[in-house]
């Protein structure tokens, strides 16, 4: 029996020993945001040194798609070049850009990577937050400066676009694209378990503890969420809302998120959130369908596989697909 408590109590110290499973956490300040880093692991400075690794991967990818500083890429270079000039994007640039294209056609315009002109004409990106929307003569002449048909491609030669002033602008899918590619370096070395969430846009590997990772939605008019989800796997999620940018001018929102075909602030939705396989589809659609709202987007949504969508309308309403799974009460 003696014995018996003696191996008992060799094994209950030996598992005491065992390094225990936990979230190890790093904030990073990328992609105009704060990026969240989380990996549920046994081996903490494993997970840090990964988790910077992913940070400089997602720094490269905001050098290489950033329209601003001073660091320069292909995607300035075309901005400035003046029309009917041939101009070689980077690679990496050209297939999200094509990518964002299909999304263009997909979305019937509803997203459009033609609007660098009309984004810093409103200003809700710049240093200096905006106060006063600019002038309708002013929106006119930015808004004849975008569109997709006034840009060509050639194989061998590149990009060109056909009108002065047209601006490539990737704010709405290259912070996707970044946080899928830092999630490449996690997985490369070996995570299993992980979220990446860049100012709620996020990516999440695996599960945390055996259980799903639980998400919280935020509610575009309240501190209280609108509820939460189940994620796991390998499984994005992203939310855009019209209380992420914005302010109250003579009593009416001013924000974002614009509508390509008029030049103003869309005002179909509050917030879309969509869940996808990866981060660059749910960015880059969480945009197109906030724009286009829940009547007219829903039916677009449902024929896509694997997006589930959750709009709060522009009255207040939420309405979601058919396999979007909101939970409003805790367990």
């Amino acid at each position: 029996m003696l014995r018996f408590y003696a191996i008992l109590l060799l094994m209950l110290m030996l598992s005491a020993c065992q390094p225990q499973a936990q979230d190890v956490k790093e904030s990073r300040f990328l992609l105009g945001t704060l990026v969240e880093f989380t990996i549920f692991t046994d081996d903490e400075d494993q997970a840090l040194a990964t988790i910077t690794l992913a940070a400089e991967e997602m720094q490269r990818v905001q050098d290489v798609f950033t329209t601003f500083g001073s660091v320069p890429n292909s995607v300035k270079l075309f901005n400035q070049a003046p029309a009917n000039t041939w101009i070689q994007l980077d690679k990496e640039v050209e297939t999200l850009l094509l990518q964002a294209l299909t999304i263009q056609q997909d979305s019937q315009g509803a997203f459009d990577p033609t609007l660098g002109k009309l984004n810093q004409l409103w200003a809700f990106s710049g240093e200096s937050p905006p106060n006063k929307p600019p002038t309708l003569a002013a929106i006119q002449d930015a808004l004849a400066q975008t569109g997709i048909e006034s840009l060509q491609y050639s194989e061998h030669k590149g990009w060109m676009k056909k009108i002065n002033g047209l601006m490539l602008d990737f704010g709405a899918i290259a912070k996707g694209y970044a946080i899928d590619r830092g999630i490449q370096v996690l997985k490369q070395y070996g995570v299993q378990h992980a979220i990446i969430n860049a100012g709620g846009d996020m990516r999440i590997l695996g599960d945390h503890g055996g259980k799903p990772w639980r998400i919280a939605i935020r509610h575009p008019r309240s501190e209280k969420p609108l509820g939460w989800v189940e994620i796991e796997n390998d499984t994005s999620i992203v939310t855009s809302g019209d209380y992420e940018r914005f302010y109250l001018y003579e009593g009416k929102r001013y924000h974002h998120i614009l509508d390509p075909k008029i030049g103003l602030p869309s005002h179909a939705s509050q917030s879309v959130t969509v869940i996808a396989p990866s981060a660059v589809i749910a960015d880059a659609w969480s945009t197109a369908l906030f724009v286009l709202g829940a009547n007219a987007g829903l039916n677009i949504a449902q024929k896509r596989m694997g997006i589930e969508v959750l709009w709060m309308t522009n009255n207040g309403e939420d309405v979601k697909s058919s396999g979007f799974e909101l939970h409003h009460h805790a367990e």
